[in-house]
């Protein structure tokens, strides 16, 4: 039977990021407002506006230091930074997003409060096939979370991916040059990665137990970490698990968890 409501969504999707292509071909920026402040994006549309992960980190100090774990365009890095002295390093591995990002920090004057690296980051260090989907924030390291919604897989690359744990205050270590200087402890860590984020976390595990960071995780569950054998809550129930023997507490606000140490 033809599915009306799953057809309507795909054309949807289809014709929200052709807009979005278009608005950033043209140079077409508006101002964004959100609970974190207003800014200026290319894109055509204010997903995170009201994201309640957003408005926690805001209240951080301001000259916080950030982790955007799949900043995908900016919607957190670009708010987080403006008007502040935090220091954002924003994470993402799809090179069309990553490009995006720049330009957005570019039209809001935050090139030196964003620090952009180019990558992804997991449990283990290696190169990973990263699929690159015709709807940009439907990329990911797994196939079938980057053909949702009608999308198609645009091109396979093999994507550089660390761990936090290789990159926070370990000068001089190969993974911190790879990526750019060494960063400083995070007051928090933002994980937005389409169903990776256990094995994120995983890669911070001695940064998450020294440090203790604000952790604000969005949970795309379903098929997780790449395992079709799982089933739907078994990768939120890991990473519940994960946490709690980390003695995080866990506050669920929709698909957004605010975990505090």
């Amino acid at each position: 039977m033809f599915d009306v409501p799953a057809w309507l969504e795909r054309v949807g999707f289809r014709t929200l990021y052709r807009l979005a292509d278009l608005t950033y071909a043209l140079g077409i920026a508006t101002p964004k407002r959100t609970v974190a402040g207003t800014y200026w994006s290319y894109e055509p549309t204010n997903p995170h506006g009201d994201d309640p992960g957003l408005a926690v980190l805001d209240r951080l100090p301001n000259d916080a230091t950030v982790l955007d774990v799949g900043a995908h365009v900016g919607e957190h890095a670009i708010p987080l930074a403006a008007g502040t002295d935090r220091r954002v390093v924003a994470f993402e591995p799809n090179g069309e997003s990553a490009d995006r990002l720049a330009r957005n920090a570019t039209r809001n004057d935050l090139t030196e409060r964003i620090d952009l690296r180019r990558g992804g980051l997991g449990d283990e260090r290696g190169a990973v096939p990263f699929y690159r989907s015709t709807f940009s924030k439907c990329s990911a390291f797994d196939r079938d979370r980057a053909t949702r919604w009608g999308a198609r897989v645009a091109a396979v690359e093999e994507v550089p991916v660390y761990r936090i744990d290789d990159l926070v205050g370990v000068a001089g270590d190969d993974a911190a040059t790879a990526l750019g200087d060494p960063i400083p402890p995070p007051d928090a860590i933002k994980v937005d990665v389409e169903g990776h984020e256990l094995a994120v976390l995983r890669g911070a595990d001695a940064t998450i137990r020294t440090h203790r960071p604000l952790l604000v995780v969005e949970v795309h569950d379903g098929t997780a970490e790449g395992d079709p054998s799982r089933g739907v809550g078994d990768h939120a129930k890991a990473l519940r698990s994960w946490l709690t023997d980390r003695d995080y507490d866990v506050e669920e606000r929709g698909d957004v968890w605010v975990c505090r140490g």
